[in-house]
């Protein structure tokens, strides 16, 4: 079976995509930190900011890492998750 020419591009471009992820949550924490240091430090508090902050990026972090995740799979085509019903809510 003879290789499609942009084969090897994609496998490297979904690599890099998913070796990304792993840096989006730590990054958001450590952002949320420091932004929260600098009002700590202008605002004369102790850590509130700087606690509250570091929670609210790694929140952050993880709707990013799940946004990502949610477009890669509906790029995909998701040939793995059941199709959806036109039942409506509640049971019947």
């Amino acid at each position: 079976m003879p290789k499609r020419p942009g084969r090897q591009n994609d496998l490297w471009a979904q690599i890099g995509l998913y070796s990304s992820l792993g840096f989006i949550l730590p990054a958001g924490a450590v952002g949320g930190y420091v932004l929260g240091w600098l009002l700590d430090d202008w605002l004369h508090t102790s850590p509130v900011f700087s606690i509250v902050l570091g929670f609210v990026g790694a929140a952050g972090g993880l709707i990013e890492i799940l946004r990502i995740l949610n477009r890669e799979e509906k790029r995909a085509g998701g040939n793995d998750s059941k199709p959806p019903s036109d039942d409506g809510p509640g049971p019947r």
